[in-house]
């Protein structure tokens, strides 16, 4: 098994995020001609200036996962709502889109919800203002276990691949046999 950056402290809950001030909520698609896109890092990007709130489905649909995933990740502490739809509903910002997009990443390389946390939390903190030199160079160190980590888990995926193609190989090789068999003489089957 590999090993993982994931602190101590990973399981505990995440410490609440700053206050910050929120736009008045809008729908992108409904009030204005601005669509939302995903670049080619997979970080949503704007076509225009806009910054919003969205609805839980909106989420679902710009990060192409179901709402039934969506809320399983709200569940297991890993999207926070910054703020209530007029229907009662969770509303999320750009930053929650980003960090499902991570999500979302993060899964096929059979990353735990406990390290998704974590690689959320470090990720927030590294974001930071006016962090004392040694907290960055300690968070930096910590990021960098992580690009380890992931790239371990990459090398084990690449040789599943490898694995996986040898056995698609194997296959198409009996099956050529098999009809070369047949071929020479079907009275046999």
């Amino acid at each position: 098994m590999l090993g993982s950056p994931l602190p101590a402290t990973a399981r505990q809950p995440n410490p609440p995020r700053p206050a910050r001030s929120r736009q008045p909520h809008s729908h992108p698609a409904r009030d204005t001609d601005v669509r939302v896109e995903l670049s080619t890092t997979g970080n949503i990007t704007p076509s225009s200036a806009h910054r919003g709130s969205y609805e839980i489905g909106e989420v679902a649909t710009l990060v192409g996962l179901s709402l039934r995933t969506v809320r399983f990740y709200e569940e297991a502490g890993l999207l926070v709502a910054v703020g209530q739809a007029d229907g009662g509903g969770p509303l999320y910002d750009d930053d929650a889109l980003d960090r499902f997009l991570l999500i979302k990443k993060m899964k096929p390389l059979g990353f735990t919800l406990d390290e998704m946390r974590a690689l959320v939390g470090l990720r927030e903190e590294i974001e930071q203002d006016g962090l004392p030199r040694q907290r960055r160079e300690e968070l930096h160190e910590r990021l960098s276990a992580w690009v380890s980590l992931a790239e371990d888990k990459l090398a084990s995926l690449q040789e599943q691949v490898r694995v996986a193609e040898d056995f698609m190989v194997t296959l198409h090789d009996d099956t050529v046999r098999a009809r070369l068999r047949f071929d020479a003489d079907p009275d046999a089957y």
